[in-house]
């Protein structure tokens, strides 16, 4: 993951014109050593291992360090494993900080096979991706072969045995209804760059999102695409809808859909201090009925 990642928040950031994730991130603890096994599978650890926080991460990953931030990271402590003539393994765990927030960066790339490692694991080409409770991990082989493969599972199992315990995932999950609850399709986030890399909604941050807001994103089969965004409090979020009525649906009635230029359908509703805007709908009637069922879904569930 932490190999695409680079790719990602550099077009992202790019897009934004952002240097940084400026009011994310900050700094942390180190990550306790001991999450790390000296040896698996005849790899051996090699040389000293490196720590990192969310200022210093940028001297390891350069660009994709701004992904972390806009996840509250806190720490990394990256170690890399060597036996003579296999390819080297590089395990890296990032303290998030959070569960919330260690499941949100590992919502980044959903993109993998699952391999049951942690609370959620994804594996591609090399490199495993997993989170279990505050802590979001990647082990990637540098050549990917049957025996990397059995040593990155093996390795991946005995940092999630070391971590010892499951963390919560943030409660605003809650809020989807069964049609929009598919794991392999949810993206949590804080940041707008964040939300945009996965689909584009504003040069500006029309929703209003800030540290303390928490959003998820489902894109759906149909293409069409729903964010749910929960503020700190219920001003900010009328501030957020109010922005996304000017922004999407400019002339329509209240709480009516609006067409965009692509003639899809665009709906938003408020319930409570949570926001639910649908994008893409292909009728204004999906557009409507989407939203509906998710402000009515979240007043049912008491959140």
């Amino acid at each position: 993951m932490k190999r695409l990642l680079c790719a990602a928040a550099l077009v992202a950031l790019a897009a934004w014109g952002l240097t940084a994730a400026r009011g994310f991130g900050g700094a942390g603890t180190d990550v306790p050593k001991t999450l790390l096994p000296d040896a698996v599978r005849g790899w051996q650890a090699d040389g000293d291992d490196h720590a990192y926080n969310a200022e210093t991460i940028f001297d390891y990953i350069d660009g994709a360090g701004e992904v972390y931030r806009a996840y509250n990271m806190k720490a990394l402590l990256s170690r890399r494993y060597k036996q003579s003539g296999r390819p080297d393994i590089i395990a890296d765990v990032f303290d998030m900080g959070s569960a919330a927030d260690a499941f949100g960066v590992f919502t980044h790339d959903l993109d993998g096979e699952n391999w049951s490692v942690g609370q959620n694991s994804v594996y591609k080409g090399g490199l495993l991706s997993f989170w279990r409770d505050r802590y979001f991990v990647s082990v990637f082989a540098e050549d990917e072969t049957a025996e990397t493969k059995a040593m990155l599972l093996d390795l991946g199992r005995r940092i999630a045995s070391s971590v010892g315990r499951d963390g919560d995932k943030p409660a605003l999950l809650g809020a989807l209804p069964p049609a929009y609850a598919d794991p392999r399709r949810v993206h949590f986030f804080h940041h707008p760059v964040i939300l945009n890399y996965h689909y584009f909604v504003s040069a500006d941050n029309v929703l209003g999102l800030d540290p303390k807001s928490e959003g998820l994103l489902v894109k759906t089969a149909d293409r069409s695409a729903l964010v749910v965004i929960r503020y700190p409090d219920e001003a900010q979020a009328v501030a957020a809808l109010k922005a996304v009525r000017a922004a999407f649906l400019a002339g329509a009635a209240d709480q009516e859909p609006a067409r965009a230029a692509d003639q899809t359908w665009t709906a938003a509703g408020l319930q409570g201090r949570t926001l639910a805007v649908l994008f893409r709908a292909g009728t204004a009637a999906a557009a409507r009925d989407a939203v509906r069922a998710v402000l009515e879904h979240i007043r049912d569930q008491g959140l």
